[in-house]
């Protein structure tokens, strides 16, 4: 879609101009969008790193910790990336736009708190990481309720 506004660069729109013409999610599918992507950035670059550097370093039970958050980070990068696409299409799924944020503290909290653990070997981090697992999962029944619902389905 190309736009020519009067004085301006083609394509040049500001902040409430591109709320207008796109919509009044845009912007939290756009932040779903760019969490997923910088989450499964940070993923791959972790795992590579783990496979690489810290294999020889950590005892096997770390290691398997930082495996699992690694796993856990790259998954679920792709399933914010799904309510992204979800939101995008219709802005009305609310369930979808819950089970995002969820993600993104479920993340930062379950997978962040384990890779912190495990590179610093302070156990007292992985306090938080029961509360991101927990988060995880009512992302996972939230996209459940938003697909057995049809909340906000187009007419």
């Amino acid at each position: 879609m190309r736009l020519q506004l009067c004085g301006r660069r083609r394509g040049a729109l500001n902040s409430d101009e591109i709320g207008s013409v796109m919509g009044e999610n845009i912007g939290v599918s756009n932040w779903f969008f760019a969490c997923g992507g910088v989450f499964g950035a940070i993923g791959v670059a972790s795992g590579a790193l783990g496979a690489h550097v810290l294999k020889e370093r950590f005892d096997g039970a770390t290691l398997e910790i930082y495996t699992t958050a690694v796993s856990y980070l790259l998954v679920h990068s792709v399933v914010l990336l799904v309510c992204g696409a979800v939101l995008r299409a219709n802005e009305s799924k609310r369930w979808f736009k819950f089970a995002g944020n969820l993600l993104i503290v479920g993340i930062l909290l379950f997978c962040g708190g384990l890779i912190t653990r495990a590179v610093t070997g302070i156990p007292t981090i992985g306090k938080v990481v029961p509360i991101g697992g927990m988060a995880l999962i009512l992302a996972w029944l939230a996209i459940a309720v938003g697909g057995i619902t049809g909340v906000g389905k187009p007419k």
